[in-house]
């Protein structure tokens, strides 16, 4: 009897607590802004929800205690969507997998042909308000034009390989955008920096 009751209670359990999906893209480009939804079983209104992020390829946008939250590619690379929820059967978390992909290839209309082999770019810190940024390529005969645009609106641009730029935690620099060009060929990429990454660089 003991034992038919146990069965009962630990079915009567698993049967309240809530399961958690996240339905959104599982890929989205540089830049792009993406909305996510929370999929919860024996959803209820008084759930309260938590998005959790670990790095800076996505950027939230909104409030992160909603069922919903869009974010923006930042990075590239794959990142994990985490969402904590607590409601009256219990607490529960989900995940999802996002994979940040470069933005898509900007081509003149007489270069269908075009394979520009630069995908990304990094930040190198030279001083302690300096940074220099360098495209991730080995080739050596295109011509680079970097526009940075600070917290301020204010931008900046430099014509090297290496752009080299200033920043500090007054002047923080919120968006990068490298042009990549050879003949008629061209090539955009850009990157969004969250509020905290100059704080930590």
């Amino acid at each position: 009897m003991k034992k038919t009751l146990v069965f009962y209670a630990l079915c009567s359990f698993s049967l309240g607590f809530s399961q958690c999906t996240i339905s959104g893209a599982d890929e989205i480009q540089v830049g792009e802004r993406v909305n996510y939804t929370a999929e919860i079983s024996a959803d209820d209104a008084s759930n309260i929800y938590e998005w959790v992020y670990l790095d800076q390829k996505l950027i939230p946008e909104g409030s992160l205690n909603e069922k919903s939250l869009t974010v923006k590619g930042s990075d590239l690379g794959k990142s994990m969507l985490t969402l904590k929820v607590k409601s009256g059967s219990g607490n529960v978390k989900c995940h999802k997998t996002v994979n940040v992909i470069a933005p898509t290839t900007n081509l003149s209309p007489n270069s269908s042909s075009c394979d520009l082999k630069v995908d990304a770019f990094i930040e190198k810190r030279i001083s302690n308000n300096t940074v220099v940024f360098e495209p991730v390529t080995s080739e050596t005969q295109y011509s680079y034009t970097w526009i940075v645009t600070y917290r301020n609106g204010k931008k900046e641009s430099s014509g090297n390989k290496a752009g080299k730029f200033n920043y500090s935690n007054q002047n923080v620099i919120d968006q990068v955008q490298l042009e990549i060009k050879e003949g008629y060929c061209s090539k955009k990429v850009s990157k969004v920096y969250d509020t905290n990454f100059w704080y930590f660089f």
